[in-house]
């Protein structure tokens, strides 16, 4: 956009010139002496005739038209040739002078940008922790490669800073907070995973003095002992000074976890006692041993009656079960429910699908058997006899349900098996 403009104000700059040569024409003759010569030119060809009589082209054969011709002197010339040089010269530095003007203005501008919102990252995490404010100012600066790295150094120094404030025993829970957050969202970054550790560190180092003072040794104790494994092997000035700590209170948190331990015990609270007295039977009070000991042997008893109890429980439920099952099977075995005057009627429940029927009549009488439904309507005449008779029928039935089998017989006797039914 800009070399169009230059170019378009050059342009205008020699128009004005040959128009103001144009019009200055004849007193710039007379000044410069410049000579005048009558010529005929062609139109077509352009070729020059000093004849002024001659009408027509030698070459293309087009009517020659009248010219006037200007023969410059050499001095003259280089005059001319000196001026327009000195113009284009004069462009071509100033179009220059304007491109380095310009981008020096950008690159200060740039620089000026670039410092500036490095100081706004340091100031975002040092006052107000707003690590998305951060992150958008880098979004930013892509094209600047090395300004992510500049901001993180930012980011170092500010939370470094904030630590040492935490360190002399101030609460800042923010960077805790946004330190946590930064972890979670950059887990490749070991630098943020050890200042996390660290924060964290001194500020359950800060809450565990509070509990001191508030005279919650136990809290305080247990809290010191996370510090130490969570820097174990990262930070040992945190460790060291967790473990000092430790020690100052050790007698007055085991005095605690005694007077604890007593109090769940006398309750009947063995096995909250056990869980409390375990974590420090190893810190050489035999009191505490002894404790432990107890309530674990305590524990142990209760388990075992309860298992006890349970094995009872158990065996009483399979009895039952048993005696259940045993009814069930017992009311499905076939049942004499009519037996007078020759005719014998009998409950039976299927057990499979098939019902068969074999067996003998002797006599002179009739010998009939029927199998009747659950609502004693014939199902199946079976045999229906008189005289000496043998008998091997099956029927097909409905597993599991309930049937009626008669048997009916005068002047003779029977002799019946049957298969299929839960028997007798």
């Amino acid at each position: 956009m800009l070399i169009l403009i230059i170019s378009i104000l050059a342009f205008v700059i020699i128009m004005f010139i040959m128009n103001l040569i144009d019009k200055n024409k004849e007193r710039l003759i007379e000044k410069f002496k410049i000579e005048k010569k009558e010529i005929m030119k062609c139109p077509h060809c352009f070729r020059e005739y000093e004849d002024l009589k001659l009408k027509e082209c030698k070459y293309c054969d087009f009517y020659l038209e009248k010219h006037t011709k200007y023969n410059l002197s050499k001095e003259l010339k280089k005059k001319i040739i000196y001026t327009i040089l000195g113009i284009v010269a004069v462009i071509l530095i100033g179009t220059s002078l304007y491109f380095g003007i310009t981008n020096y203005i950008k690159e200060q501008q740039r620089l000026e940008k670039y410092n500036n919102d490095l100081s706004i990252c340091y100031e975002v995490i040092k006052n107000d922790s707003d690590f998305e404010k951060f992150t958008s100012i880098i979004a930013e600066h892509t094209e600047e490669t090395e300004f992510s790295s500049e901001a993180y150094k930012k980011l170092y120094q500010a939370i470094d800073e904030r630590i040492e404030n935490i360190k002399n025993g101030n609460d800042d829970e923010k960077l805790v907070s946004m330190i946590k957050s930064i972890k979670d969202k950059n887990s490749s970054n070991q630098t943020i995973s050890n200042k996390y550790l660290k924060v964290n560190g001194y500020s359950n180092i800060n809450k565990a003095n509070k509990y001191i003072q508030e005279q919650k040794y136990i809290e305080a104790y247990n809290l010191f002992g996370t510090v130490i494994t969570d820097n174990k092997n990262t930070n040992k000035e945190i460790v060291d000074l967790a473990t000092n700590k430790q020690n100052e209170i050790k007698e007055q948190t085991l005095q605690q976890v005694i007077a604890q331990g007593k109090e769940k015990i006398n309750n009947k609270e063995y096995s909250s006692a056990k869980t409390l007295l375990e974590k420090y039977k190893d810190l050489g009070n035999q009191t505490i041993v002894d404790m432990y000991n107890n309530a674990t042997n305590e524990v142990n008893r209760i388990e075992a009656e309860k298992k006890a109890q349970e094995e009872l429980e158990r065996r009483k439920q399979q009895e039952e079960e048993i005696k259940r099952q045993q009814a069930e099977l017992d009311a499905k075995k076939d049942k004499v429910i009519v037996e007078t005057n020759g005719k014998t009627i009998m409950k039976v429940c299927m057990s499979s699908n098939t019902f068969r029927l074999s067996g003998t009549f002797k006599g002179q009488g009739h010998f009939s058997v029927e199998l009747l439904d659950s609502n004693q309507d014939l199902y199946k005449l079976m045999v229906n006899e008189i005289g000496d008779y043998v008998v091997n029928k099956s029927v097909s039935v409905t597993k599991g349900a309930y049937y009626y089998l008669q048997i009916e017989c005068t002047r003779g006797s029977w002799d019946l098996n049957w298969s299929g039914t839960y028997g007798d």
